[in-house]
């Protein structure tokens, strides 16, 4: 193990030090530059180091003899890098070569470790590049670097250099304070996070999982990351940082931005994905600012601004820069600047003005203003029209999901074949966009989508009715919406491609219903070969290797293979089995399921059933690749006679092992469809209501068979005698 320690100390007097050069300032550099605004230094405290610490090629051992599958990646080469007097540590990397997974070998990745809490960040050549070669921000001032690489991947070389540190240094930072006392009060939304290394705040809004706002003397630039979950500083106000699954690296692609004074002040920018957890921002929080569709008048209506500020006595060092918040009076309202007696510091630029009657966000806080004997805090508004435009021309990964179209109803279990069953939806304007009010149901009965407009049913919901269809069918369906720009939305996200799906019958008879959320029976068995990748039940752990981001249905969990970071199906098959279920009584069973199957070596997914307990089995479907979610139904008959002893399992596999193999299963059902209305007097089941079924309700009656327990009091008596006769009378539709 090769261990620097980076006294900066001396490095700043003399530039010299062993395998280290000496420290300088870019001012291209801009996680080396410190940025001023409004004649105060940007509030996080830090200084660029630079380094020369290189790995050199490394190659992994030899593969053992008889090893089968790709062995987990094991540390190659590793180096610890110290800065003693620092409260926290980031890295830059030059140049880095990861030899690529193959069919006996993993990816090799970088895992840097902080020696000061344990929290771990795990970079392979694609996290790298979003993360555009550097780490995350790590507490202490000591890390581990290593190169993970399977034993024998010969496939390329493994080398890393880390060119250079941005570590924390103290300082004192002047206030904005409206009044003679700081009245911020510790809090933790997860709107909220703090923007690295400048230490200004960002904020998350709309329905859009990646797109944050900011001010424009923030940046973001090359190299910012945001953070949420951030944990208070030391006492002597060192910032902390929470762990590397909650920092998000800034796709510069994205950035608009103005920095033109109060007024004209504010930056919308993305986030990538974490690296670690694969989740989006918003996704990982659950939570944004709404913006607002009018800014109010200045009537002294409560304003809150909530940020990451510095701190001065009588306040603890704790609270420096980590997140507070404090409400004050709204005071003006002119043209584009908002002004507003709420407590800010340095650190809070950035931050969201809310207006607290509504809690909808109104602008961006950019400007000190306030003193211990009066004036008020300023920001930008949203009627700015260059912010405004920025908000409806969105750059990277910040471009819209569009209106915001959700389901009311549930998608139905079946719909009659004589039509007019109804579905509701929610289309709301979202991200700049109004709906135009034409929203339309697509539907394929068996000859391609025809469109059916849906009528407004009040506020945002739009309701639409199921045409007539043959029963029997799998009819298809999703639903389109206009805004007032012209575009188009779709419901689902990837329709008509991914459209749903449901059963057309006059009555369905459920013989399982499995969402995943109880354990009913299944069991995983796995081939000799498979070394990682089995199935299990679990809430999706979305990390970013196609791996699903949520199960299908929205219950929660679905099963998965290998709900792990880095970890996907390397060898197998593995299966997943059902119970057995017994479907001899039943007319035309169907089985239904969403399946998930993403593989970049086209390694087979497989929908199998059997009839004779497992003894044998039929291929239903082989699935080599396929994006999203799809959700499938197939007539068991048309592949095997149902039986008492029916079996259902699904499998996945990469075998020879070289590529990367994610699957998911969810929402499973067997059901019974009838195309006739049900007639519940019909008892012999003829079709006919006679003296027979009067006879057979008589025999059920004294046997006291549970059937004729009409109103399932648990007795039988005259009320179940007379509700049959009821039904009797009626006799069938």
């Amino acid at each position: 193990m090769i261990r620097f320690s980076v006294l900066s100390a001396l490095l700043l007097a003399s530039g010299a030090a062993a395998g280290v050069e000496p420290f300088t300032v870019d001012p291209e550099d801009p996680i080396a530059l410190e940025v001023e605004f409004n004649g105060l230094t940007n509030p996080i405290e830090r200084r660029a180091l630079a380094l020369n610490v290189s790995s050199g090629e490394v190659r992994p051992e030899p593969r053992p003899r008889g090893l089968e599958g790709r062995p987990a990646q094991v540390p190659v080469w590793s180096t610890e890098i110290e800065v003693p007097d620092a409260g926290w540590i980031r890295l830059r990397f030059g140049e880095v070569q990861l030899a690529p997974a193959t069919e006996f070998a993993r990816e090799s990745y970088l895992r840097i470790t902080s020696l000061y809490d344990g929290h771990e960040q795990y970079l392979d050549r694609q996290s790298l590049a979003e993360w555009q070669y550097t780490s995350a921000y790590f507490n202490g001032g000591r890390v581990r670097v290593e190169i993970m690489a399977s034993p024998g991947n010969l496939a390329g070389v493994n080398s890393v250099q880390v060119t250079g540190a941005t570590v924390s240094e103290p300082t004192i930072m002047p206030r904005s304070i409206c009044g003679t006392t700081d009245d911020r009060i510790l809090s933790n939304d997860p709107r909220a996070a703090r923007l690295m290394p400048i230490g200004c705040t960002a904020w998350l809004f709309g329905n859009q999982p990646h797109s944050m706002i900011t001010a424009g003397h923030c940046g973001p630039a090359a190299g910012s990351v945001v953070q949420f979950n951030v944990p208070l500083s030391t006492s002597s106000g060192t910032p902390q940082n929470p762990p590397p699954e909650d920092q998000y690296p800034i796709d510069m692609v994205s950035v608009q931005r103005q920095s033109g004074g109060v007024g004209i002040d504010w930056a919308f920018f993305g986030a990538f994905a974490n690296a670690n957890t694969g989740l989006a921002p918003r996704d990982a929080m659950g939570d944004s600012y709404i913006l607002t569709a009018t800014v109010p008048p200045a009537d002294s209506r409560p304003i809150r601004i909530t940020g990451y500020g510095t701190v001065s006595s009588p306040v603890p060092q704790t609270w420096r820069l980590a997140q507070k918040t404090h409400v004050g009076p709204f005071v003006v309202n002119s043209g584009n600047t908002l002004r507003y007696a709420t407590d800010t510091t340095g650190g809070n630029s950035g931050s969201a003005v809310l207006d607290e009657n509504n809690n909808r966000a109104i602008g961006v806080h950019t400007h000190a203003g306030c003193t211990s004997t009066g004036g008020s805090n300023q920001g930008t508004s949203l009627n700015n029209p260059n912010f405004q435009d920025a908000l409806n021309n969105p750059l990277g990964i910040t471009i819209p999901l569009g209106l915001d179209l959700q389901f009311l109803s549930e998608r139905p279990n079946f719909v009659h074949p004589n039509g007019g069953d109804e579905f509701s939806i929610i289309v709301a304007p979202d991200n700049g966009r109004d709906p135009s009010g034409v929203v339309t149901m697509w539907v394929d009965t068996g000859s391609g989508f025809s469109p059916l407009a849906m009528q407004h049913a009040g506020g945002d919901v739009y309701t639409g009715a199921f045409p007539p269809a043959d029963c029997g069918i799998e009819l298809s369906f999703y639903f389109t919406a206009q805004d007032t720009a012209g575009s188009t939305w779709f419901l689902p996200d990837n329709a008509p491609d991914a459209a749903l799906r449901t059963t057309v019958a006059a009555n369905m008879t459920i013989a399982i219903s499995d969402d995943f959320e109880q354990d009913l029976g299944w069991t995983v068995e796995n081939h000799t070969s498979l070394t990682a990748g089995a199935w299990e039940r679990a809430v999706p752990g979305n990390y970013g290797r196609f791996d699903p981001p949520h199960d299908a249905d929205g219950s929660g969990k679905c099963y998965v293979t290998d709900n792990r970071p880095l970890e996907d199906v390397d060898g197998g098959p593995t299966y997943l089995i059902s119970p057995t279920m017994d479907l001899s009584g039943y007319d035309d069973p169907r089985v239904s399921y969403a399946r998930w199957h993403r593989s970049n070596g086209n390694d087979p997914f497989r929908f199998q059933i059997s009839n004779n307990g497992g003894a044998s089995w039929i291929t239903v479907e082989t699935v080599l690749n396929s994006i999203d979610w799809n959700w499938m139904e197939f007539r068991i008959a048309d592949f095997i006679e149902p039986t008492g002893t029916m079996i259902f399992r699904f499998s996945s596999e990469d075998n020879p092992n070289n590529a990367i193999t994610e699957s998911g299963v969810d929402a499973f059902r067997v059901f019974d469809i009838a195309c006739t209305d049900a007639c519940p007097a019909d008892i012999t089941g003829d079709g006919q209501v006679n003296f027979f079924d009067l006879a057979a309700f008589m025999d059920l009656f004294n046997d006291q068979d549970p059937a004729a327990d009409l109103n399932q009091d648990g007795l039988f008596n005259f009320f179940d005698v007379s509700i049959y006769l009821d039904l009797y009378n009626a006799g069938c539709p």
